[in-house]
């Protein structure tokens, strides 16, 4: 099984890398990165993912099994098109598993 998880380069990606590596060994995870050279000191293979384009997670999903979608931190009317663009492209490549992580903390009058 091969789980990628998103936003590599940032505490919480590069975190859940780290432990996936440890439980699932390092050729069954990836990480999508908006820089990848951000995060290659991780050990896993890295691809580029910008949330904003959908062709980016279109080309970085092939072949994955799961994805672990960190939030975004755009604001929610930006966010919510690029998560639309990552499960898009999970859909389109069958990806089997969607794991969503939303923003910490509530904000007033936020659904």
């Amino acid at each position: 099984m091969t789980i990628a998880v998103t936003t590599a380069s940032g505490g919480l990606g590069s975190s859940v890398i780290n432990r996936l590596k440890e439980e699932i060994g390092a050729e069954n995870v990836l990480g999508i990165a908006r820089t990848p050279s951000k995060a290659i000191h991780l050990g896993v293979e890295i691809r580029k993912g910008d949330y904003s384009r959908y062709e980016d997670f279109l080309d970085a999903l092939k072949g994955v099994d799961a994805v672990l979608l960190v939030s975004g931190m755009d604001h929610p009317d930006k966010r919510i098109q690029q998560h639309r663009n990552v499960i898009k492209a999970a859909i389109d490549n069958q990806v089997k598993k969607i794991v969503y992580t939303s923003i910490i903390g509530s904000e007033e009058g936020n659904a």
